[in-house]
């Protein structure tokens, strides 16, 4: 039995239900301990309990009062910057209250196309397993935000696995700013990662392969292919890849935000966020949920704006094919066709 952990509102809801699919998919015997942030969310699971036997679903306030210090520092700092503070505090409470050998704290966009069970397998050596960025040579300076992407790790339920955890969490309590605070080395949940492997020694696994961890700042490093469906990273079938940053602004238009890491146009990345896209989109019409809301960053509702914003867009071509398109070096006569045949479709 595998266990994993993760956290998020009713924006991130399909991502949570596209990450659920996968995990059945993919992990055979599982469970899924969702921290529900709003209502909305929580109630959906408590009504729909029967169609998702593997999910465990705990309330923002039950975490919140096991411990009062997370509660009380929730007064200052922001939502996401709470968010974070929340990375060593689930996991945390989850392996005290149900005693479970382990758990796998990940982020809800990420999407299993392989099972992980070789992942959870180096928990027979290590109490600790941590993900790198793994930046490419483009944007290598990036490291200095932090060596370790706070997107999958596992801690098994012993004495080196739970003062991890503990650390962790007293320190994001104390601070957990979305900056880079240069002065002390720190950066939101992330970079105190960047010790574990001094503090916790042979105790930690960095996965250093070429099949997990996958995402828009390592897409360089890699020779991405499909074959069957299936999606391989340098020949080997991809584990997970994480969706970071892709934001839908309608059935029609999204960011990807690959061009921040500088990443290089391929006609196969397009494929594999046109798989995610469409399975957003079949949970997004049963939710009735028509546009993407992001807590980090500023939302509009008008969509030409937000495109404008991005420059580097994805247009969904009748859901067969993604263009990624450079908004910013297109003549204004096109962006207005483009724009026409967004609200014409929807």
């Amino acid at each position: 039995m595998l266990y994993f952990t993760t956290y998020f509102d009713k924006n991130y809801l399909s991502r949570g239900l596209a990450l659920h699919e996968s995990l059945n998919e993919h992990c055979g015997q599982f469970e899924l301990y969702i921290l529900c942030l709003d209502e909305f969310t929580l109630e959906f699971f408590q009504s729909k309990s029967s169609s998702y036997p593997e999910i465990k679903t705990l309330s923002l306030i039950e975490l919140e009062e096991s411990d009062n210090e997370l509660k009380a520092c929730k007064s200052n700092r922001s939502k996401i910057e709470y968010y974070f503070t929340l990375s060593p505090c689930l996991p945390l409470y989850i392996l005290k209250k149900y005693n479970l050998p382990h758990i796998c704290s990940l982020d809800a966009d990420i999407l299993f196309l392989n099972t992980p069970t070789s992942l959870f397998n180096y928990l027979n050596e290590y109490s600790i397993i941590i993900t790198p960025h793994k930046f490419s040579e483009e944007i290598k300076e990036l490291a200095e935000y932090g060596i370790y992407n706070v997107s999958f790790q596992i801690f098994k339920n012993n004495e080196v696995g739970l003062k991890c955890l503990q650390l962790w969490r007293i320190q994001c309590i104390e601070w957990c700013g979305d900056k880079f605070d240069k002065k002390s080395n720190r950066f939101a949940d992330q970079k105190y990662l960047d010790n574990w492997t001094e503090l916790y020694s042979c105790e930690v696994k960095v996965l250093d392969d070429t099949v997990s961890g996958i995402a828009p700042w390592n897409l360089n490093n890699y020779k991405i292919t499909r074959k069957q469906d299936k999606f391989y990273s340098d020949n080997e079938r991809m584990i997970f890849y994480h969706f970071h940053h892709f934001r839908f602004f309608n059935k029609t238009w999204a960011s990807n935000g690959l061009n921040m890491y500088q990443v290089k146009s391929k006609k196969i990345i397009g494929k594999l966020y046109l798989m995610y896209w469409n399975k957003l989109n079949q949970y997004n019409i049963s939710l009735a949920f028509l546009s993407d809301r992001s807590t980090r960053h500023e939302h509009s509702n008008n969509i030409s704006a937000r495109i404008f914003r991005e420059n580097f867009v994805y247009f969904n071509l009748m859901n067969k094919r993604l263009l990624n398109i450079n908004f910013a070096k297109l003549p204004n006569i096109i962006k207005r066709i483009l724009i026409k045949i967004n609200a014409s479709i929807n």
